[in-house]
């Protein structure tokens, strides 16, 4: 990817944000999280210059901030995702696909190209169909014509909801490396200190 192409997705400074939510996630991670916050800090997300060391000390001052701050960098990189339709990721996908031929990757582009709407409406419909279902095996007010309706919407972005997160979970494993090397140097310069 260019950085042309780079710049012109306005949730990438957040992605670092995004990839410390699923570090944090992962019990075997988990450590990675407070670096993927200061990769986040850094040229390649908000780019906050000297006042990056005021963001990384009070976020990593206790476990409470780090969530907070990766509770709040992880939300806006979903805002600002949710206004893209799914063909507008392409480009951000390009480097998962990049060494696919070019019928499979035309089958996946295919399926994103399917939606001519934004993430985050796909995402609104999933949810409200998702809650209709929960909330109608609880208290059983809605009508059967609402929950086959919820029922076609689960149905109806089922594929592209497994494309896009198989994408994401790639996109994110190329970013991870660049945070395990922060992680490492800050270890090992604690490491040596102590020598």
């Amino acid at each position: 990817m260019t950085e042309k192409q780079k710049s012109n997705y306005s949730f990438e400074k957040y992605q670092y944000g995004a990839l410390a939510a699923r570090l944090a996630s992962s019990k075997e991670s988990s450590r990675y999280a407070p670096s993927a916050l200061e990769v986040l800090a850094g040229a390649q997300g908000l780019n906050l210059g000297e006042e990056a060391l005021g963001f990384i000390r009070g976020t990593q001052a206790s476990e409470k901030g780090i969530k907070t701050a990766i509770d709040i960098y992880n939300g806006k990189f979903e805002e600002e995702k949710g206004k893209y339709k799914p063909l507008d990721m392409a480009a951000w996908y390009d480097s998962v696909l990049s060494d696919l031929d070019k019928e499979d990757k035309e089958k996946i582009l295919g399926e994103l190209g399917k939606y001519d709407e934004t993430l985050a409406s796909i995402n609104e419909k999933i949810g409200d169909a998702l809650n209709t279902l929960d909330k109608k095996a609880k208290k059983g007010k809605f009508t059967d014509a609402q929950i086959n309706e919820a029922k076609e919407t689960i149905e109806k972005y089922q594929q592209l909801t497994h494309v896009l997160e198989t994408l994401d979970n790639y996109k994110f494993e190329e970013l991870r490396p660049g945070v395990v090397n922060e992680s490492r140097k800050k270890d090992l310069k604690d490491l040596a200190s102590k020598l």
